[in-house]
């Protein structure tokens, strides 16, 4: 009896460790990671860059305005035309991803700005350094 116990007991505390991990740690939610993404295009429609970079991790900052501005030179996009989600694919999620030492979300964007479609890819991380996207990665 006392080994079954005993077996018992384990396994609950086994149990409990899991749970209190992933629960501990959380994650990027979908609908989350889309209105924090939004609101990123947002931004970067009106020229905003300022604000446009408050949404960066705060590991990964970087200048936003001569990146869009050189995608814009290159190709003749112009975002200010508007940034229209077309289509979200392509999801990746981890509560944990030893890489970031955080959670991770990264989903591949498909965008209408202007006429041209624009395909962004872009990660978001939650770690004990911060939250916001991590890397942006632009196809035109």
């Amino acid at each position: 009896m006392v080994r079954y116990l005993k077996g018992f007991l384990v396994t609950l505390i086994c149990f409990s460790c899991i749970i209190s991990l992933v629960s501990c740690k959380g994650g990027i939610k979908t609908d989350e990671a889309k209105s924090f993404i939004s609101d990123f295009f947002d931004a970067v429609e009106a020229a905003e860059y300022d604000r446009a970079m408050t949404f960066l991790h705060p590991e990964r900052p970087t200048e936003l305005e001569p990146f869009f501005q050189g995608i814009e030179n290159e190709t003749g996009v112009d975002f200010q035309q508007g940034i229209e989600v077309e289509r979200y694919t392509n999801f990746r999620y981890a509560y944990y991803d030893s890489t970031v030492d955080g959670s991770a979300y990264e989903s591949t964007i498909r965008t209408d700005v202007g006429g041209h479609t624009v395909i962004f890819t872009v990660e978001i991380v939650q770690n004990d350094n911060g939250y916001g996207i991590y890397n942006l990665d632009v196809d035109t």
